[in-house]
This record gives C-alpha cells, sequence and structure tokens, in this order.
C-alpha cells in the first residue's frame, strides 16, 4: 500500500467513526431500491447478478440502477430493473464535489429507502449519504466506505461479483442465499439488434476476436493488450484448421489496433470480417450470441460475451484472473503471476504498474492449446480451409 492509499485508508477510518452503523430489523419492506454503480462496462456486467438477487429479495420493491452514460448500454433492456438513472459525471474520469451534489439531489428526488453502492470510491457513498437514503449498504476497502450505515469488507482476492453479491446479502436473508448463478453476468440484446447482425455475419462457425481494450473514462492501461501480431496467428489458425469465420470487434478507439492484425496476416482473407467501431452494444451481444468462441483481453468487452453465455479464452496481464475472471466451466483464462503482477487493484493500477511483459508473457501456443480446449469441450471438430 502507497503513502496515498495508507493516508486515506486513516482518514476514512477516522470518519466512519462519525458516521453511525445501522442494525436491519429482523422484518424490512423495501419500497424504492437503487444499485448505485457508476463505472465502467465490466463491472457493471459484473454487477447485473445483484440486479437479480435483490428482484428476488423485494419483489414488490421499485428497483432502479444508477450508473454512467458509458456503461448504460449494458442495462437497457435488462427486464429486471424498472429505470437507469444517470450518474453524469459521477465516476466516469475526473468529477467533482458539484458532480457529486448533484447526483445525490438526483437520488434524493426518487426517496429512495435503500442503496446498494458497489463502488469503492468514498464521494460515490457520500452521494447516497448526501441524498439521505435511510439504509445504505456499500463497500468498506481499507475505511473508503465510512459513509455507508451497512459496511461490506473487501478481502483480498474476493471474485468481485460475488464481492457485489456480498453487499446484497448485508440486507436481505433471501439475497444471502444468492450465488453468481452459472459463473456469468446477464446481457439482454434487443430483437432489433439480432436482426441487425443476422445482415452482417455469415451462418458459419464464427470466433470473435477482440484484440484492444484497456479503455474507460479517465484510465488507460496498454498493458492489458496482448499484441495484435499474435491475436493474427490465432486468426489464421483457426480459419486454415477449423474454416471458421474469424470477426475483429471492438470499439472507434480500438481500430488502430485491429488494422496491426490485418497488417500482420500472411494473405487477405474473405474469412477475416472487422467490425471494430461499427457495432453497437447490444449488436455486439447479439454478435457473440451467434458465436462459438471469443477470444479477447480484460475488457467489458470481454465480461459482455460472457454474460450472454458465449465460452471465452481471456488473456489477462496486470489484473488477476482470480478477482475479475469468467468463472463459468466453459470458459478458460490465462495469466502469469510474474513482475508486479497484478497491478490493478480496486479499480485502479498502480503508478509503476508494469509494461506489457505480464501480458506477453502468454504465448501464441499457449493460447492456442486454450482455444483447442474450449472448441472441443463444444464438440467442434477440425474443418481444413479450402
Amino acid at each position: 500500500m502507497n503513502v496515498r492509499d495508507r493516508l486515506i485508508s486513516l482518514l476514512g477510518r477516522f470518519l466512519s467513526l462519525l458516521f453511525r452503523t445501522r442494525r436491519l430489523p429482523e422484518r424490512i419492506a423495501f419500497e424504492r431500491i437503487v444499485i448505485l454503480k457508476p463505472c465502467c462496462l465490466g463491472d457493471v456486467l459484473l454487477a447485473t447478478p445483484v440486479i437479480a438477487a435483490v428482484q428476488r429479495a423485494f419483489p414488490a420493491a421499485r428497483l432502479d440502477f444508477a450508473t454512467g452514460a458509458w456503461s448504460r448500454p449494458v442495462l437497457l433492456n435488462n427486464p429486471r430493473g424498472r429505470q437507469v438513472v444517470d450518474t453524469g459525471r459521477v465516476g466516469q474520469g475526473r468529477y467533482g464535489w458539484r458532480d457529486v451534489w448533484r447526483l445525490a439531489q438526483l437520488l434524493r428526488a426518487n426517496r429512495y429507502d435503500l442503496c446498494l453502492t458497489l463502488d469503492r470510491s468514498p464521494r460515490v457513498g457520500l452521494a447516497a449519504w448526501l441524498a439521505c437514503i435511510p439504509y445504505r449498504a456499500g463497500l468498506d476497502s481499507g475505511g473508503r466506505g465510512f459513509a455507508h450505515n451497512i459496511r461490506v469488507p473487501v478481502p483480498p482476492f474476493r471474485y468481485e461479483p460475488e464481492l457485489y453479491l456480498d453487499v446484497a446479502r448485508a440486507v436481505s436473508p433471501a439475497a444471502a442465499r444468492a450465488r453468481f448463478e452459472n459463473g456469468r453476468s446477464e446481457f439482454f440484446p434487443s430483437d432489433e439488434d439480432k436482426a441487425a447482425v443476422e445482415r452482417l455475419v455469415p451462418q458459419a462457425l464464427l470466433v470473435a476476436i477482440h484484440p484492444g481494450g484497456g479503455n474507460n473514462p479517465g484510465m488507460s492501461l496498454p498493458s492489458k493488450r496482448w499484441s495484435p501480431e499474435r491475436f493474427a496467428a490465432i486468426a489464421q489458425r483457426l480459419i486454415a484448421e477449423y474454416n471458421a469465420t474469424v470477426v475483429l470487434v471492438g470499439a472507434q478507439s480500438d481500430q488502430a489496433i485491429t488494422r496491426e492484425v490485418h497488417a500482420a496476416m500472411r494473405e487477405p482473407t474473405t474469412a477475416l470480417i472487422d467490425l471494430t467501431g461499427t457495432l453497437s452494444i447490444g449488436q455486439l451481444g447479439a454478435l457473440y450470441q451467434r458465436c462459438t468462441l471469443m477470444i479477447g483481453n480484460d475488457s467489458g468487452v470481454m465480461h459482455l460475451a460472457n454474460a450472454v453465455g458465449t465460452p471465452v479464452v481471456a488473456l489477462f496481464g496486470p489484473s488477476d484472473p482470480r478477482v475479475y475472471g469468467p468463472y463459468d466451466q466453459k470458459s478458460l483464462a490465462l495469466w502469469h503471476e510474474v513482475g508486479c503482477n497484478p497491478c490493478f487493484k480496486h479499480g485502479r493500477a498502480r503508478a509503476d504498474c508494469c509494461p506489457n511483459h505480464s501480458i506477453d508473457a502468454i504465448s501464441v501456443e499457449e493460447c492456442w492449446q486454450a482455444v483447442e480446449i474450449v472448441l472441443r469441450r463444444q464438440d467442434v471438430a477440425k474443418r481444413v480451409h479450402e
């Protein structure tokens, strides 16, 4: 723990003495509940099991989810919640106390009686306190959760979705029985999204590859990316040995990286389709539903594939798959604990975070073996490309 984190922890522990905790009555029926997680795409997807757990625990309550514009699309078709509340600039990179106050006023106007805060930031917790929400359950990471009156400790190496569910378990015996069912989150593409994808890709063995990532509001972490040349080598073998159609995906910010994948291919091929920067989140989820496999770096795009049930081969560098990885039986996570790894913790990277040597420790052959294992589990046989 660096000096800054130590100071924040000491301050948080002092402030926790000023903010009282609150014991829940044995029986309580909440009427208006909000789940607060401002950012980011993958984190909000990992939080979707909490929506299901809270809905089961309090079926008569109005249930909202508060998040930012960046991650809002992953919730728009979720049938379990009533409304997606915009958190504004809070959690979207740099933001100030005025933004926290605006969020607090918005939350207060909705008259919630329970807030589940799935964020480690003390300012996000303070927003719920300023909103005068009577019951505020949330993560208490190193004293940062002082504003919550129901504080949930954050043990090391706790799987992130289970940690989020710990917050729900703290307020309901029914939610206490919740588990991260089937090892995946939830995402619901619309019928329009599915129809759009039908027009874009052929009826074939589809494999999606996401060579980009590492970008969130206020943060860029290139050390999360495996090299484009290695992704190209995997794409070539999929096309040659399985007669697969490989679809490159990602955001507009990933287009330069996918161009490097194209350049590294030995020869042009119509079996490689580049849809980088052209799909909405809903369309990407619908595409994944058509795919036999998704291969990519640790990112929200990877978690989206996991959320729709598509098997994943996920490549990890500075982040820890024990905390952020896909945990379903169909997927595999590749990771080497080298150097300062894992140096991405609690949603932040260390200032001296190691360069790409941690993710580059994953060889092409190691990744290919993982790809073949996942395909064999689905009884996909090799079909030599003609």
